[in-house]
């Protein structure tokens, strides 16, 4: 919220259009504040029904931490708020591979990158899913953006795009899935970011430790085969892929 009112009050427009602009401006920060809050919701409900034949995405317990921002940027500044975001989304991880880490930062990047290079304009959105190895704990990333173009006169040269993110970071329910079922969507995930294929099975292998290491420790419940069979018999929607929504 402070990023986008901190642009706004660093416009200088001619006296007559300032009612105007700041009008405008206005608008846009409450459509943009309305949208966050609508992200929170939806994430909630698809994060709620992950694991399910409807919603085919490696399933989770519970939500750990959310990070969200709304942000104002002209187009020359894109790159670095392409940054700035995943970094952002970077301190969610508290261990794990830095290849990993920086893997995942790049498959951020990419898909910031494609929703903030929608035409002029335009209004786009955004949704992604990532799986990391974070210590001795599976974790889910899911990461959505909405952007929105400003085409009102006076203010294009300092303010062109207003844009929200939300992320939310998951624990990963090992008991509703199969080390298969797992396995076939972090390695796809693995292969996107571009890991050297002699280090793919030393991550598979460490994965497959902590995976059956949380299973031991959650023995006293009980392994949904069920609900394992039903996602076996369906396409996994794999991490890593954007979403437009």
């Amino acid at each position: 919220m402070a990023v986008l009112k901190k642009a706004i009050e660093a416009l200088d427009p001619a006296p007559d259009k300032k009612k105007e602009i700041t009008l405008a401006l206005n608008l846009l920060f409450e459509l943009a504040e309305q949208k966050k809050l609508l992200q929170e919701e939806w994430l909630k409900n698809y994060l709620r029904t992950a694991g399910t034949p409807e919603n085919p995405t490696i399933p989770i317990t519970n939500t750990i931490a959310w990070h969200n921002e709304t942000r104002a940027y002209v187009k020359n500044d894109a790159s670095k708020l392409v940054s700035e975001i995943a970094n952002a989304v970077k301190k969610f991880v508290a261990g794990g591979s830095d290849n990993i880490i920086n893997g995942i930062s790049e498959l951020m990047s990419g898909a910031i990158t494609a929703i903030l290079g929608a035409g002029t304009g335009s209004v786009s959105e955004m949704h992604s899913y990532y799986i990391i190895v974070e210590g001795f704990s599976i974790i889910r990333i899911d990461l959505t953006a909405w952007q929105r173009h400003i085409e009102a006169e006076g203010i294009t040269k300092q303010i062109e795009n207003a844009m929200t993110f939300s992320a939310v970071k998951s624990s990963v329910d090992v008991n509703k899935i199969t080390f298969n079922t797992f396995l076939q969507a972090y390695n796809a995930q693995l292969m996107k970011m571009k890991i050297p294929e002699s280090e793919i099975k030393k991550y598979i292998i460490e994965a497959k430790e902590v995976f059956e290491l949380l299973r031991e420790k959650n023995k006293h419940l009980s392994f949904d085969s069920n609900n394992a069979a039903s996602l076996n018999d369906i396409n996994i929607a794999m991490p890593g892929s954007i979403d437009f929504i």
